[in-house]
């Protein structure tokens, strides 16, 4: 007997150049990309078409079975129809599925180590109008998803205004970066009236020394009250912390204090010397310090049981749903894939939206002077962007365009280890060529740090 299908509510049929065959979740953005031939068979899922399961080949049946177990996908009678925001559209960009957007570049603390130059406004802040413009470039390029940063995104005097417009474009906002300090009840209120539940991620630098990287009294009690309170009310939550000298030793007790609230990942390095921390040349870590210092942590963190996720720099990281460690430095691709293998994987869906409007892979690569090099999408359409820009080099640049650029590189021996490593640090020193190798990785692997990682996992039988 012939059945009718129906895509399941909230996903929906898109497409994007290059990527034309695309079932995506409608709230979590979370998008699923398929074969021609596998796409004909899903966009029959109309409710209208009529499917003999008797005259379909064997393969045909599996992929309807994997895809009605999924949930993709559910059985339905004849008068079952898509709904308007299910039926299929094609964006004629490159996709992007979230962007994290810098709303404002203006902050109420006066974080002595903030890479923006926040507590000065270095980046501005941008009107309603040209905010405007933004969100329209989002949905018109199939973005689905925003995380909200700044500064400290939450003094913006049209914050709600803004959310309710975000909403309006069917664009869902998963992540809030905050201080903690304006998330209040009255803040998480306002959240819950709109049916919203982002997670939060806090800045949190450190057991009894928040407050002075923060350059605010009671910064550190406030935001373990706003911890508390996304607990306690069901918003989930991470942290970020910033390291400086006179802090090292303190990371044991944070992360235990952290985890003890609920804090579902903790991600620690040291302050970076730009922006505002160039003027703390005193509180400087080197890398070896730095590294040093995780070394000696490790060890706390698996006889603690392993608290929670964390991420250490790059140089070591722990994180669900095995909570096996590794470390994003060792990226361990086969020479015979280099031509395949891009130089970050990490940015392809994700772009970050400077306050200023600049398209960035990363955020990593604000503050510095290779930022003013990409384009602002207050000049320049989104669209064209995400054509040809330096955006798209970056984005696009496979190892194997980094190994005919780097001789050297290409000759080491630990070339597939490092695959020339990470392009925001790589440009960290105002650099414009941004396929010159990172000093960071290569510090990692040709100055011994990683054997001594390895040998100390080793002696505590564990192994990344």
């Amino acid at each position: 007997m012939p059945l009718r299908y129906l895509i399941s509510h909230p996903y929906t049929l898109r497409g994007w150049k290059k990527l034309p065959c695309a079932l995506q979740h409608y709230i979590t953005g979370k998008t699923e990309f398929f074969r021609r031939e596998d796409y004909f068979l899903l966009r029959c899922c109309d409710g209208q078409t009529s499917i003999d399961r008797g005259k379909l080949a064997e393969e045909e049946i599996k992929r309807y079975d994997h895809w009605l177990e999924k949930g993709f996908i559910h059985e339905c009678g004849p008068e079952d129809r898509l709904a308007p925001y299910q039926e299929y559209r094609f964006y004629p960009v490159r996709f992007k599925n979230e962007v994290q957007w810098s709303i404002t570049g203006r902050c109420n603390y006066r974080c002595r180590h903030c890479f923006m130059s926040a507590p000065h406004a270095a980046q501005g802040e941008p009107t309603w109008d040209q905010l405007m413009i933004m969100l329209d470039a989002f949905d018109r390029c199939g973005i689905r998803t925003v995380q909200l940063t700044g500064g400290e995104p939450l003094i913006r005097r049209d914050f709600w205004q803004l959310t309710d417009a975000i909403r309006a474009k069917n664009i869902f906002i998963t992540v809030i970066y905050s201080n903690g300090l304006l998330v209040t009840d009255g803040f998480l209120d306002e959240m819950e009236k709109r049916g919203m539940q982002p997670s939060f991620h806090f800045s949190f630098d450190g057991v009894g020394h928040h407050d002075w990287m923060r350059g605010v009294t009671g910064a550190e009690k406030t935001v373990l009250d706003a911890m508390c309170r996304c607990r306690e009310r069901g918003y989930g939550f991470s942290a970020s912390m910033a390291l400086c000298r006179e802090s090292l030793g303190s990371i044991r007790e944070s992360v235990d204090l952290l985890a003890s609230l609920g804090c579902r990942g903790l991600k620690i390095g040291a302050a970076s010397p730009q922006g505002e921390w160039l003027n703390e040349p005193a509180h400087y870590l080197t890398r070896e310090e730095t590294w040093n210092a995780f070394l000696d942590y490790i060890p706390q963190y698996l006889a603690d049981g392993k608290p929670m996720p964390i991420g250490l720099e790059g140089f070591f990281n722990c994180d669900p749903p095995e909570m096996e460690p590794r470390a994003y430095f060792e990226k361990d691709v086969p020479e015979d894939r280099f031509p395949r293998a891009l130089m970050c994987g990490h940015v392809r869906s994700g772009m970050y939206v400077s306050p200023q409007g600049r398209v960035l892979p990363c955020m990593s690569m604000v503050g510095g002077a290779f930022e003013q090099r990409f384009p602002s999408m207050l000049e320049t359409p989104l669209e064209k962007i995400l054509g040809d820009s330096l955006y798209m080099d970056i984005i696009n640049a496979r190892v194997s365009d980094f190994m005919a650029h780097n001789p050297a590189c290409a000759a080491c021996e630990h070339r597939c280890a490092c695959c020339g490593g990470c392009r925001a640090i790589a440009v960290r020193d105002g650099s414009a060529d941004h396929l010159k190798p990172d000093p960071v990785a290569c510090a990692y692997f040709r100055d011994g740090w990683k054997a001594k990682k390895d040998a100390l996992l080793e002696s505590l039988g564990v192994t990344e």
